[in-house]
C-alpha cells in the first residue's frame, strides 16, 4: 500500500512538473500619484522663496502621473500563476521663475522600484479564432523603495553667477509597502509569445520622509494600466 501512494504522488509530480509553464514578460504602462504631502511641501516652499523673488515664480510641475516600467517572472500551472514583480515608477514637482536677467529652479524628484510578489488567477478561458486568450485577478504585495533628491539652482549670467547651494540639496532613500489589485487579459499569439494588457490600483503605506522628521511620505497610491509582451517557456 505504501509504496501505490508513492506512486501516485510521484506520478502528480511529474505530471504537475509537465504542465507547467515558466513565463517571464515585460511591461510599459501609465501610473498616477497621490502625493498630498509632497504638494504640501512645494507650497510651504514656494511661500518662502516667493518673498525673496520677483512677481512670477510659480510651481510648474505637481508630481505628475508618468510612464512606467514592468518586469515579471512567474510559474504558471493550470489557471494560476505566481512569482515575482518588479515596476519603475517616477515624478517629480518643480518650482521655476526666469526673466531677462536669469532663472531660478527647485526640483524635487522621487523614483520608486517597486518589488514584490504576485498570485494571479485566470477565472476565465476562451479562444480568438485559434489564439487562446484568459482573463484574470492579480494580487500583488510589495515592498517600495523611494529615492528623493531636492536641487537648487540659481543663474545670473550676467552677473557670472551659476550656482547650487550644497547645503540646499537633499539625497534620501526611504522604504515603504504597497497592495496591488488588478484585472487583465493575457492573449497567446504564438505558442510561445503572449500580450498581456491590465489595469488596476496601487495602495502604498509608509515611505515617511526622514528628512521631514517623518512627519511627510511618499504616497505613490494611484490608479495603473500596463500593456506588454511575454515569453512562455
Amino acid at each position: 500500500m505504501k509504496k501505490y501512494f508513492t506512486f501516485i504522488f510521484l506520478a502528480l509530480i511529474v505530471s504537475t512538473t509537465a504542465s507547467a509553464q515558466v513565463r517571464v514578460s515585460y511591461s510599459v504602462g501609465y501610473g498616477d500619484y497621490k502625493m498630498d504631502d509632497m504638494n504640501r511641501l512645494l507650497d510651504a516652499s514656494l511661500s518662502l522663496i516667493a518673498m525673496e523673488l520677483p512677481a512670477g515664480v510659480a510651481i510648474t510641475d505637481r508630481f505628475p502621473g508618468y510612464i512606467t516600467h514592468s518586469l515579471e517572472a512567474t510559474y504558471a500551472f493550470k489557471r494560476h500563476e505566481i512569482g515575482l514583480k518588479g515596476t519603475y515608477m517616477t515624478t517629480g514637482g518643480k518650482i521655476a521663475y526666469s526673466d531677462y536677467s536669469g532663472k531660478y529652479n527647485e526640483d524635487l524628484t522621487l523614483n520608486g522600484y517597486r518589488v514584490g510578489a504576485m498570485y494571479r488567477f485566470h477565472f476565465l478561458q476562451t479562444q480568438v479564432g485559434t489564439l487562446p486568450l484568459s482573463f484574470y485577478g492579480e494580487l500583488s504585495p510589495a515592498i517600495t523603495f523611494t529615492s528623493l533628491k531636492y536641487k537648487a539652482l540659481l543663474s545670473l549670467p550676467d552677473y557670472d553667477i551659476n550656482e547650487s547651494n550644497p547645503e540646499d540639496n537633499v539625497n534620501t532613500n526611504e522604504t515603504g509597502y504597497s497592495i496591488q489589485p488588478m484585472i487583465g487579459g493575457q492573449l497567446f499569439a504564438t505558442r510561445n509569445i503572449f500580450f498581456v494588457l491590465s489595469a488596476g490600483y496601487d495602495f502604498e503605506f509608509g515611505s515617511k520622509l526622514s528628512t521631514t522628521n517623518n512627519l511627510l511620505r511618499a504616497d505613490w497610491t494611484g490608479f495603473r494600466v500596463n500593456g506588454g509582451v511575454g515569453f512562455s517557456f
